[in-house]
């Protein structure tokens, strides 16, 4: 997420509204979504069945009942509002820090492991 200060453009977490700040890892997706490193743990661990259809912030696909998402359940004031994120998106995330060298991440999703 993007939003603009007198100081500049600021990039924050859309789900729990984070300021990147350089040290904290994030991951960007299309149109400036991001998602930082904590909110994908609690992610991967809060996911479940969508009961209606979404829009997935981080690839900007559309989703129908039934795939696993997480959508913060409480979300901060400075927090993307409709903030969702796929199972797709989340693998990809779960495995792009787990390669990054600078980061800490162990792989949290079994690679051979499909939702679907």
């Amino acid at each position: 997420m993007q939003r603009q200060t007198p100081e500049g453009v600021v990039l924050a977490c859309d789900f729990c509204g984070t300021d990147w700040d350089m040290e904290i890892p994030m991951i960007e997706g299309h149109k400036g979504s991001i998602l930082c490193l904590n909110c994908l743990a609690r992610a991967i661990d809060e996911a479940k069945d969508a009961t209606e259809g979404f829009m997935c912030t981080m690839c900007r696909q559309d989703y129908d009942a039934g795939q696993k998402c997480y959508a913060p359940i409480e979300r901060p004031a400075n927090a993307n509002p409709d903030a969702v994120i796929c199972w797709d998106c989340l693998q990809q995330a779960d495995r792009t820090f787990a390669r990054d060298k600078d980061t800490e991440w162990e792989r949290r999703i079994d690679p051979t492991k499909k939702w679907r």
